[in-house]
């Protein structure tokens, strides 16, 4: 499974707690919207560490980093490649 849709799996299941989130795009704002707060972003993290092999640096830890599906999808893509 590619990563962005295992992101948006786990977002969908783990950290969406009103339905009408259900459907989330890949630009849809995460932390803005309510989505995601410090602690989602935290399981976000676990999750990404241990299911797509990457390590999340503290210099990385920064809104723009996880302000959506797909900027997130873009940093896991840099990492994996590099």
């Amino acid at each position: 499974m590619e990563a962005k849709a295992q992101i948006r799996d786990f977002i969908i299941n783990e950290l969406v707690q009103d339905a009408r989130h259900a459907n989330l795009g890949d630009n849809d704002p995460l932390i803005e919207s309510g989505i995601m707060d410090s602690l989602g972003m935290m399981k976000l993290i676990g999750f990404l560490e241990d299911n797509l092999s990457i390590e999340i640096n503290d210099d990385e830890l920064i809104p723009e980093n996880f302000s959506s599906i797909e900027t997130i999808g873009n940093l896991v893509a840099e990492k994996q490649a590099g």
